[in-house]
C-alpha cells in the first residue's frame, strides 16, 4: 500500500452520495422499485425535506429542491453532468 502522504486524511472509502431532486417522493420510488435501496432512518433535526436510502455498501441521500420549477428538465444523459453510475452484472 501507498503511504499516507497523498491521503493525510486516510479516506478509506466512500460514505453517501446527495443528490438534489424534484420529487422526492418520486425518486424513492425509482431508487427503491428499481434499484433495490431500502429506507433507513434519517435525523429528526434536519429542517427540510429529503430521505436516505442504503443498499449495496452505498448511501443515498435524496434532498427535496427548494424550489423544483426552477431545476432544469434532463431529457437526455449526458456525461459531462453530474451523474452516479452503477456497475451491474446481467444474468444470461
Amino acid at each position: 500500500m501507498k503511504d499516507n502522504l497523498g491521503n493525510p486524511l486516510h479516506l478509506t472509502s466512500l460514505n453517501h452520495i446527495s443528490l438534489i431532486c424534484k420529487s422526492v417522493e418520486e425518486s424513492m420510488g425509482f431508487y427503491t422499485k428499481v434499484l433495490g435501496f431500502v429506507p433507513i432512518r434519517r435525523p429528526d433535526s434536519f429542517d427540510f425535506d429529503g430521505a436516505w436510502l442504503f443498499s449495496y455498501g452505498i448511501g443515498i441521500h435524496l434532498l427535496q429542491s427548494e424550489d423544483p420549477e426552477i431545476m432544469p428538465k434532463k431529457r437526455e444523459i449526458n456525461p459531462k453532468d453530474n451523474h452516479i453510475s452503477f456497475q451491474v452484472f446481467l444474468y444470461s
